[in-house]
């Protein structure tokens, strides 16, 4: 596990230094408009430290790039798919080793909406350093398939149950974390795609 989580965060740096430098970015231009600083991006780029899931967000927003293009392999490819196997589904690890998520569909960066499910172990959560927001015009459904997950939108607690669904505006301040003590899964849904 340990193995998997150095690679995950050694490819997110390195991709993250691949756009800035295609961009012709400095550290100091990309920390304007990630809002952070430049020594954090340096420290991200030369394996120092470890972002949070919303920061990848907030980076891969200031590079003008879908998440998912920080994590994938060949972000280029089949851009026209709508059959997708189980079997060729790209699976997302997040940093802390707690989430991962299966993308629904391929290069949703040209589609109108994004599903994926995300499989939650015990204690895992959006971001354990802040609430996410997203681009505006944003909205996400959920669906809990199996167990429990627990969500903060704007402030307000809800304790979704298998079977609950939330509908929401993403341009709110929201997390969410599983509390239980089994794993969650739970169906995710933006419109727009954010990853």
């Amino acid at each position: 596990m340990l193995m998997e989580k150095t690679q995950i965060h050694k490819k997110i740096q390195e991709r993250i230094y691949k756009f800035r430098q295609e961009r012709g970015l400095t550290l100091r231009k990309l920390a304007e408009k990630a809002g952070c600083t430049p020594s954090y991006i340096s420290q991200v780029e030369n394996g120092l430290t470890v972002c949070s899931l919303s920061m990848v967000g907030k980076l891969a927003a200031a590079l003008n790039i879908p998440v998912i293009d920080l994590f994938s392999e060949d972000p280029e490819e089949d851009q026209a798919a709508i059959y997708l196997s189980k079997s060729n589904r790209k699976t997302i690890k997040y940093p802390d080793g707690k989430v991962s998520s299966q993308l629904l569909a391929t290069r949703v960066s040209i589609k109108r909406m994004e599903p994926l499910i995300s499989v939650i172990k015990p204690g895992g959560t959006s971001d354990e350093a802040e609430r996410m927001t997203h681009p505006g015009g944003t909205e996400e459904f959920v669906l809990v398939m199996k167990n429990e997950l627990d969500f903060n939108i704007n402030g307000k607690e809800i304790h979704l149950r298998e079977g609950d669904t939330l509908y929401f505006d993403g341009t709110l301040p929201h997390s969410w974390v599983n509390n239980g003590k089994t794993t969650a899964e739970v169906l995710f849904v933006f419109s727009p795609p954010i990853w």
